[in-house]
């Protein structure tokens, strides 16, 4: 294993402070690692921050498109009409309400985020090849350890998240009936 660099500075930073440069070290080498792929998609940050959003949240509304990324509707829904043009987005009808209006990706649009995700998976997986044995357990059982925190932090995100979805389906009905 190849040793650490020192941190920049030439004071020690906490042990908590250390772990988060490096976690913000090892995030910014992978989006490095994608960069040529992301200047040629044509995609600019808020239609792919859009576009990995709606992946992530399987289909949505375009309110709730906007209220995921803290936009307004006329903006997401301007978002949603670009990535529908590039063929990585489709609009279809809520089987369960036809008044409301479902964003999915299409496969061209899980094509293109997965092949992003498998770029980082790769360069992790040659960087975890030159750990020796011993580190490679340290951080497994680490790294597991903060994956279970985030798990946990993750479902009330999530249920924040589908609580404002349908305060913003409420207020849309309420204003569809007056």
């Amino acid at each position: 294993m190849k040793p650490r660099p020192a941190p920049p500075s030439s004071t020690n930073p906490e042990p908590d402070e250390q772990i988060i440069e490096d976690l913000r070290r090892i995030y910014v080498t992978l989006q490095l690692v994608n960069l040529p792929t992301w200047l040629k998609l044509g995609l600019t940050m808020a239609q792919f921050k859009a576009l990995v959003t709606i992946e992530n949240k399987g289909a949505v509304t375009v309110s709730g498109l906007g209220c995921e990324l803290s936009i307004g509707e006329s903006a997401a829904s301007l978002l949603v009409e670009q990535l529908v043009r590039h063929e990585y987005a489709e609009r279809r009808t809520d089987p369960d309400d036809r008044r409301r209006v479902l964003v999915s990706v299409t496969p061209l649009g899980q094509e293109l985020i997965a092949g992003l995700r498998h770029g980082r998976r790769q360069t992790l997986n040659d960087w975890l090849a030159d750990l020796d044995a011993a580190d490679a357990a340290a951080l497994g059982q680490g790294l597991g350890a903060l994956a279970s925190i985030a798990a946990a932090r993750e479902a009330d995100l999530r249920s924040v998240g589908r609580a404002a979805e349908s305060a913003d389906a409420e207020r849309a009905a309420a204003k569809a009936d007056a």
